[in-house]
């Protein structure tokens, strides 16, 4: 079971500001490589390009949860083959006073990314989420502002990581099956430093 609310919950008991800022930023989707030519027509090339994920770093405005983890990021950390491409966007949700976003991620996990008005302490909304913990979360230093990681009753790692900027305080969740300490780490430290 996931504990996505909690962090959005957590986060409205601690915002008295309800504007959202304005501004666009959007990420640019990287070029395809080129098929290498072939001067030999008895040759034809097999190969499909892959094309190269280009994160997201501190966007002006928060508008999708895919650009901030690349798929091919998600496999190459946890070890695990998992689904081809760059990750799923799910449906985005509303939640006072902003918007929740999604990337599944197939049996590697899900990242919900959202941004709220204002300045929310990330310890304090981070700790709040962190009850819901089946033992006690274990902080991850020189990642964003805060994070933390910690296993869930059904036995899923949250990776969860929050930081102010651009007018917002950004937290994002990663959930995944069980893995090593050094996958939250760097999870928690690319994550922190793209919100």
């Amino acid at each position: 079971m996931r504990h996505y609310g909690g962090i959005f919950a957590a986060a409205c008991l601690l915002t008295c500001v309800t504007a959202c800022s304005g501004g666009s930023t959007t990420a640019a989707s990287a070029p395809r490589p080129t098929p290498p030519s072939s001067t030999s027509a008895s040759k034809p090339t097999t190969a499909t390009p892959t094309p190269t994920f280009a994160a997201v770093v501190s966007p002006d405005k928060v508008t999708a949860a895919c650009p901030f983890l690349g798929g091919s990021e998600v496999r190459e950390l946890t070890g695990r083959p998992g689904e081809s491409g760059e990750g799923k966007e799910g449906e985005s949700e509303a939640v006072n006073p902003g918007t929740a976003y999604h990337c599944g991620y197939g049996l590697n996990g899900e990242l919900v990314v959202v941004a709220i008005p204002g300045a929310q302490s990330p310890s304090a909304t981070i700790g709040r989420l962190n009850k819901d913990c089946k033992e006690p979360a274990k902080p991850i230093p020189g990642a964003g502002e805060y994070a933390s990681h910690c296993k869930f009753p059904d036995g899923e790692e949250m990776v969860a990581i929050g930081k102010r900027g651009h007018g917002q305080s950004r937290f994002a969740q990663f959930y995944t099956p069980t893995n090593r300490e050094d996958v939250y780490v760097s999870v928690a430290k690319l994550l922190g430093d793209r919100l």
